[in-house]
């Protein structure tokens, strides 16, 4: 496989060095080739920057036309509507010295529209009931009509209430000067009119009236449609609730309308599109004074760049030239990559075909927390996607814990398809191996078959015994783990082994450390150190070490959740790019207080099993073990004591086997060491009794009976000496 793999890139990197080296021979040998290229280039980039520059210069240009054409607009309006105030103004004084005259309201209100030609109409308004003699509703009205005469009027009826209307409750309500919503006025004008109202006093400051004059519409048409600066302009004056003062009411005045009301300040520049999708340039500014017009002027974008746009056609020519002739030389070189390209897309449809349901990959994971007497365990995995490559595994075997974490190259479904292979071949070869860098041997060159895509992943696996605190462990390219104990912080010394799934001939090593009591081993993926923010900045290690060290008193989900919590808020708003996944392990082994400890030392010597027999028959005995499991307990530990007389020694070296029971009134243990070669019982193959004797392999039988009887079964290598446990539970 690795043969394979070797020759797969040596080939890749060939012909990439082959095509780059024909693209230099080109180039070397073809000066005025060379020249046309570098020439199309020259001119694309500065047909581009004249083309922006001259962009540019247009758009500031209309910008400080448009503005000085609104001001122009602005300040016309203004003064229309400035005189019409002033004099509304004015005659509220003069109405307010003649209260007692109600007569004489008709002369003001003829005269008022006499005087000012802007006007249209004028009355007065009064509040119900001033003039009891007259009537509930007082309001003389004077209007001019088409022909120039003026025409005085009682205007207000049953029919005409002119008390519940905006003209005469909004000045009151502003308690000042008020511009209406323009209305149809059937009743006085008898066309489509807008009305300033100003209240008037009594000598006691009480409001009794409100002076109003109508002004028609028509100028303020004839004045937006003076003075464009371009055909296609269009422009509209809209009051704060949208209804149209001056203007076509299209499409496109509502889609203005649309702009203005999303702008609080209802001021601005913005660029907006029709339903063809043409561009326009609106440009919106409010009237002010008393009214709450809004003065919009919009340019078409094809009618303000036309002669930049001819310029632009110009020059699109040569620039097409240019690109004609760099496509050409392109599609030369790229014949010699056509290969290459169909080999890469190959890969990527046998990558996009892998696929894999989210709860799959879940439900392979253990559960995130496991408490027990030795150790109390929590891990996470948060994906960057739907699925991801990160994986983490734990659980107890033989009183030791058996854990890893690994990081899948690349995301998505495919990683999460090798994920699975890879915890599954973790949990298939842990589960009759203590040796980690046997199960990484074995990981590894299963994972390289069939491995086409390259994929591979960094795995650390890790193998804690229990009672001791031994911890042996193997690292595959995995970023160290961390251990903290009393607050002090340490990484593990871990050899940086070739990542998995890449060569299947590497030779794995195993490491050992010893982990105290009370103390923490945190494992984490790179998407933790390299998380970014927003700046796409790093977390780093230094920031994972200062969150370990001011948390480090805390349990290991109140750990992990203080880690994250950091990360979080140092990513922010950051969009997650990579898995994220952590295992914290402490460590806590529960100390055997032994109430009773017996010792024998036997020679590797078969014979001396009846010895052994009167000194485990006295010594549950003296434990008050009932009979029926002291017969049972009898035939497993002796069977052990035999399996490493016959097995611990070569044939015809003398040796000796110790043999310890302790008991603490709850669980038996037995204790069996001896100095002999490397044997490790636990590791035998179970014997298949479902095959009749002849077709049974020798051999088995005796450490299946011990795995039966006991409820751990634990061996170890220390310091040149095999050490096999075996516990039993008295009671419960």
């Amino acid at each position: 496989m690795r043969l394979v793999l070797l020759k797969t890139i040596q080939k890749i990197l060939v012909k990439k060095k082959s095509v780059w080296n024909r693209i230099s021979e080109v180039i070397r040998h073809n000066i005025p080739l060379s020249l046309i290229i570098g020439a199309a280039l020259l001119l694309e980039l500065t047909s581009a920057v004249l083309y922006y520059s001259a962009q540019n210069i247009i758009h500031n240009t209309v910008d400080r036309l448009v503005e000085r054409e609104m001001n122009a607009l602005f300040l016309c309006i203004r003064n229309q509507l400035a005189k019409v105030e002033v004099t509304v103004d004015n005659m509220s004084w003069v109405v307010s010295d003649g209260l007692d005259e109600p007569e004489w309201m008709f002369s003001i209100t003829h005269r008022l529209v006499e005087n000012n030609p802007a006007v249209l109409g004028a009355t007065v308004t009064f509040i119900p009931n001033y003039f009891p003699k007259i009537g509930r509703l007082y309001e003389p009205y004077s209007v001019r009509r088409a022909d120039g005469s003026i025409e005085t009027m009682q205007l207000s009826s049953e029919e005409h209430d002119y008390t519940q209307m905006e003209f005469f409750t909004a000045p009151i309500a502003k308690n000042g000067g008020h511009w209406c919503e323009p209305y149809f006025d059937n009743k006085g004008a008898r066309e489509m009119v807008t009305t300033y109202g100003v209240p008037v006093r009594d000598n006691k400051g009480k409001i009794v009236a409100v002076v109003d004059a109508d002004i028609a519409l028509d100028w303020l048409e004839e004045v937006v449609e003076e003075g464009k600066l371009y055909k296609a302009t269009q422009r509209f004056v809209v009051t704060g609730k949208g209804h149209l003062l001056a203007g076509k009411d299209n499409a496109m005045f509502h889609k203005a309308l649309q702009q203005v009301r999303a702008d609080v300040d209802s001021t601005g520049y913005v660029a907006i599109e029709d339903e063809q999708g043409e561009k326009y340039h609106m440009f919106y500014h409010p009237v002010g004074g008393h009214t709450n017009w809004i003065l919009i002027n919009i340019l078409n974008d094809n009618e303000v760049f036309s002669k930049l746009s001819i310029i632009r056609r110009t020059l699109l020519l040569p620039v097409l030239a240019g690109l004609i002739l760099m496509g050409f030389i392109v599609w030369r070189s790229s014949r010699n990559l056509e290969r290459l390209r169909k080999a890469n897309a190959e890969k990527e449809r046998i990558g996009s075909e892998l696929h894999v349901a989210s709860q799959i990959q879940q439900s392979m994971l253990p559960p995130s927390h496991l408490q027990h007497d030795d150790v109390n365990i929590y891990g996470s995995l948060v994906p960057a996607r739907e699925v991801g490559g990160d994986l983490y595994d734990f659980y107890i075997r033989d009183e030791k814990l058996f854990f890893c974490i690994g990081d899948v190259s690349g995301k998505g479904a495919p990683a999460a398809m090798v994920m699975s292979v890879i915890h599954s071949l973790f949990r298939a070869f842990s589960a009759h191996e203590n040796n980690p860098a046997h199960i990484m041997q074995s990981v590894n060159e299963v994972s390289c078959e069939g491995n086409d895509a390259c994929i591979f992943v960094t795995f650390f696996i890790g193998v804690l015994d229990l009672p001791t605190g031994r911890l042996r462990y193997c690292d595959a390219g995995h970023d160290a783990p961390i251990i903290l104990k009393d607050g002090k912080l340490s990484n593990v010394d871990a050899l940086p082994h070739i990542p998995v799934g890449l060569f299947d001939d590497v030779k794995y090593g195993v490491q050992e450390t010893q982990l105290e009591p009370d103390s923490t081993l945190f494992l984490y993926t790179d998407g933790l150190t390299e998380a970014k923010d927003i700046k796409h900045k790093l977390y780093g290690l230094e920031r994972i070490q200062k969150t370990l060290a001011a948390n480090s008193q805390l349990q290991p989900q109140q750990l992990l959740e203080a880690v994250t919590a950091s990360v979080h808020a140092f990513v922010g708003e950051a969009q997650q790019s990579d898995d994220l996944t952590m295992l914290v392990i402490h460590y806590t082994p529960k100390r055997y207080e032994s109430t009773l400890t017996e010792t024998l030392v036997l020679k590797n010597d078969v014979h001396e099993v009846a010895k052994f027999s009167i000194f485990i028959k006295s010594v549950l005995e003296k434990m008050n073990v009932e009979k029926s499991l002291a017969r049972r307990l009898r035939l497993a530990i002796e069977e052990a004591v035999v399996n490493v007389i016959d097995y611990a020694y070569p044939a015809g070296q003398t040796g000796e086997v110790e043999v310890r029971v302790m008991s603490d009134g709850e669980t038996m243990k037995t204790v069996i060491t001896d100095s002999g070669v490397a044997f490790d019982p636990t590791a035998k193959e179970k014997a298949d009794t479902s095959l009749s004797a002849e077709d049974r392999q020798i051999g088995g039988l005796g450490i299946l009976l011990v795995r039966e009887l006991m409820d751990t079964i634990n061996y170890e290598r220390i310091d040149g000496q095999n050490v096999l446990t075996l516990i039993k539970k008295l009671k419960g």
